[in-house]
């Protein structure tokens, strides 16, 4: 078992461990299935599952909830033990998708929980999009590498997925592009963004190439952050451990990317987002800002994600 760069754990192969647990606030329990190539709940998505708990009410949990990229189905998991009555999870990777349903039929003794084999959002049967009153997602931290990295990285990293750590930047993109197809009137999306993605330019291309129809704006707003340490704990990435800080030096440059370096440690940031479609406002393209953080935001080591997305002046300023 090994924890990759962006703090997530994935089973790999020759890995004896058949089950370990998921432990979220206010005693919500998971015993998940370890399985080769299906990520273990990392201390982000922990994080993530922990700002549900103590955010979500129970208007919210009525409602129609997505989870997107589910992996083991530990937040949909959550999501239903909290009381959710309506609960769909997609991946798109079968074999998650299968071990997400196996784990929700170990812990709860039922299925209930709509899983899908999907990229990003499902469609219903009749191939309508369906709508959604809160979507959560996690989506990969990292942009896509350069190719001579791509390379490199194919040739020493035969074990991990590298679709699940890469790519964030595209997917983020088409995750914002179909967003407003499947949000409800009133409904909101709470998504977990590493900064070192280049959080702001992000949002900025998503406006620019894809603004929502009818006069409508995609809007965010920061409800978590969290400081997270960039460890290498297995050979295959520190073999490659200077080519990846390159990438992130030249995502600082180029777009942004946000993190701070203290000692020999890269810190990053796991910034808890909002996002919602709105009527367009006084001409403004520019997201909404907080002045000053939730009340309920903190620093913690392993832990993960938060912000509130800021204009892309702010992040310039604040690389």
């Amino acid at each position: 078992m090994v924890e990759v760069p962006d703090g997530r754990d994935v089973a790999v192969p020759g890995s004896t461990r058949e089950t370990y647990d998921a432990c979220f606030e206010r005693g919500h329990h998971f015993r998940l299935f370890d399985r080769p190539g299906i990520f273990r709940v990392s201390q982000a998505g922990l994080a993530l599952g922990d700002y549900l708990v103590r955010s979500l009410c129970k208007s919210d949990l009525a409602g129609h909830i997505l989870e997107i990229g589910t992996g083991s189905g530990a937040i949909a998991l959550l999501l239903r033990g909290m009381g959710a009555t309506s609960v769909t999870a997609t991946d798109i990777s079968a074999s998650a998708v299968s071990t997400a349903r196996q784990n929700e039929l170990a812990n709860f003794g039922d299925s209930t929980i709509d899983f899908w084999h999907s990229d990003l959002y499902p469609t219903s049967e009749n191939g309508e999009q369906r709508l959604f009153d809160l979507i959560v997602f996690n989506p990969p931290g990292w942009r896509t590498p350069s190719e001579p990295f791509i390379a490199e990285l194919k040739q020493k990293h035969r074990s991990l997925d590298l679709d699940a750590m890469f790519y964030g930047d595209s997917v983020l993109l088409r995750f914002l592009q179909q967003l407003p197809q499947h949000l409800t009137a009133n409904g909101r999306a709470i998504v977990g963004l590493n900064s070192l993605i280049g959080i702001a330019d992000i949002f900025a291309r998503s406006r620019l190439a894809h603004p929502p129809p009818g006069g409508k704006i995609i809007q965010s707003r920061l409800l978590e952050r969290i400081e997270i340490p960039l460890l290498f704990y297995t050979s295959e990435w520190l073999e490659v451990r200077s080519h990846l800080l390159e990438q992130f030096e030249k995502g600082r440059q180029e777009y942004a990317a946000t993190y701070v370096t203290k000692g020999d440690t890269i810190h990053w940031f796991y910034e808890i987002t909002e996002v919602t479609v709105e009527e367009k406002a006084t001409g403004s393209l520019l997201p909404r800002v907080n002045e000053q953080p939730s009340t309920s935001a903190r620093l913690r080591p392993f832990a993960g994600e938060t912000a509130e997305l800021t204009s892309a002046a702010l992040r310039v300023s604040e690389a």
